[in-house]
């Protein structure tokens, strides 16, 4: 265990001279990773930059059966990320002092990683993230290993120079379709106005309104399946006196 923690405390003096990969969001504060399961990562494009921070406010102690109930509070030492796999071609993961895997958190500290790069391929792809917890229970080291598998980036298609006119009211179909995770709707709009965006059902029923508005020229409007079961939906967004449904498919 002291050698584990001197590993670290090393690991640490040597990174904190290091250029800092990115910051951890103020904003989180309670134990956990950020964002979370329900709001997962944004999409990204072929072959435009992107850049995703993720915080992970790593807690100072955890509570352990040892033989019998109740439990012990016992402090944790370390969470070490030993793999990253599944991220988009194109696109690579850095700790906030560290470059390469494994990325070594504290107990009882926020740190962050950064996904960041031009991503080349579109697709949806699940994101695996393996690693274990080190904790200390009668000075003695305890290992528990865990896995995030809740993340998932959505790269759309690049976006064509001619994609949407820009002197009209013009929506272009949501990419992906079908999709599991999340897509993306993008319109134009010729000035900046008022639009009101509806999701309908097969049936023709409204499910969801949303009245926004949009900038002059390209806007986009983000679909997360999380809210819709499996099924055949209608996007139908108004501006002015004008109205554009499309179809979409939810397939998760």
């Amino acid at each position: 265990m002291k050698k584990l923690l001197l590993s670290i405390v090393a690991l640490a003096a040597f990174t904190a001279i290091s250029a800092q990969n990115c910051t951890p969001d103020p904003l989180y504060t309670e134990p956990g990773v950020y964002p979370d399961s329900a709001t997962n990562l944004p999409p990204a494009t072929v072959g435009v930059p992107y850049s995703e921070t993720i915080t992970a406010v790593t807690p100072a102690d955890t509570c352990v059966v040892i033989l019998f109930p109740p439990c012990t509070v016992v402090p944790i030492d370390s969470v070490v990320v030993e793999s990253v796999t599944g991220l988009p071609p194109g696109l690579s993961i850095v700790a906030e002092n560290q470059n390469q895997l494994n990325f070594i958190f504290l107990g009882g500290t926020s740190s962050c990683m950064l996904i960041s790069g031009v991503p080349t391929t579109e697709g949806t792809y699940p994101i695996q993230v393996h690693g274990t917890t080190y904790a200390t229970v009668f000075n003695l080291t305890q290992t528990e290993p865990f896995d995030v598998n809740y993340y998932s980036i959505t790269v759309l298609p690049a976006v064509g120079v001619d994609e949407l006119s820009t002197s009209q009211f013009d929506v272009k179909q949501n990419s992906p379709n079908p999709f599991s995770v999340s897509s993306i709707f993008k319109y134009n709009t010729p000035t900046a106005g008022a639009v009101n965006i509806e999701i309908k059902n097969i049936l023709g029923e409204t499910i969801s309104s949303v009245s926004t508005l949009s900038k002059q020229g390209r806007n986009e409007y983000l679909l997360n399946a999380n809210e819709y079961s499996n099924g055949v939906y209608f996007f139908q967004i108004t501006y002015n006196n004008s109205v554009v449904t499309k179809r979409f498919i939810v397939n998760k």
